[in-house]
């Protein structure tokens, strides 16, 4: 049996039609842009015989399939340690997220590396003091692979290196950590615009101000500015400069951009 539309019917069809493939095209051409580690350093701290790093070089640049490896000799009270470097900060390259790929030798990654795997970030030689072990929250398993997986963390402050610490005394018989890959991206959904005028912004009308709280962080990772919006305009009273501005919302939203204050 034919079904026949109304000339209403059939525009409202056509008009849907071209809004999916509007957004089908759109979203194929928002491709993820990756800024990979580009050099590395490693050492052992303490005496630790059989601990090092195999293959460090393998953790560098854009082959996603090789792999350096930290080993440790486990008991021992020392660690060994892989950076992973950028070529720039991520507020340099406008970049919100920080992913590693990581993986063990064949055995479950959750069970491997809890506990006695951590990781921190740097600008330059000084710490962002926000060293962290690795658990089940913050890794992502491989589909179908629990030995792979991947560590996504979304930076406000300013990095441009990574270090991975295995501490021997906590790493699990026969353990060893594989380091895959490291790189920064921006994730277009983590934004927001914020016009600066004389110092006062102005957010959009798409996020909820009212009841967010929100911060500014100048290039060196010190925050000079907090507050709780009661409206979608407000005063920092910074000068003028770069600056990260975090906002989150009263829903627990959490957004982040670099902005300009003239």
């Amino acid at each position: 049996m034919k079904t026949y539309l109304l000339p209403g019917q059939r525009t409202m069809k056509a008009a849907v039609l071209a809004s999916f493939l509007f957004l089908t095209s759109t979203m194929s051409f928002a491709q993820i842009v990756k800024t990979y580690a580009s050099s590395q350093t490693n050492q052992v701290l303490g005496v630790c015989l059989g601990c090092g790093v195999l293959n460090p070089q393998n953790a560098v640049g854009s082959n996603e399939t090789d792999y350096s490896t930290i080993q440790v000799s486990v008991g021992l009270l020392a660690r060994t340690e892989q950076t992973l470097i950028f070529p720039t900060t991520n507020i340099a390259n406008n970049t919100n997220k920080l992913v590693i790929g990581i993986g063990s030798n064949g055995t479950p990654l959750s069970a491997q590396v809890l506990g006695s795997v951590s990781i921190e970030t740097f600008n330059g030689d000084v710490s962002n003091n926000d060293s962290q072990s690795l658990n089940n929250n913050i890794i992502n398993l491989g589909a179908g692979d629990p030995s792979k997986g991947e560590i996504e963390l979304t930076m406000n402050i300013p990095f441009d290196r990574i270090k991975i610490n295995v501490n021997s005394g906590l790493l699990s018989v026969g353990g060893e950590l594989r380091v895959y890959y490291g790189y920064q991206y921006k994730d277009p959904f983590i934004n927001f615009m914020a016009h600066s005028e004389n110092g006062q912004f102005t957010l959009d009308k798409n996020i909820s101000a009212k009841g967010s709280e929100v911060s500014l962080t100048n290039t060196s990772g010190k925050e000079v500015f907090r507050s709780k919006l009661t409206s979608n305009t407000f005063e920092t009273k910074q000068p003028q400069g770069v600056y990260i501005m975090n906002l989150t919302t009263k829903e627990g939203k959490t957004y982040s951009k670099k902005v300009i204050i003239k």
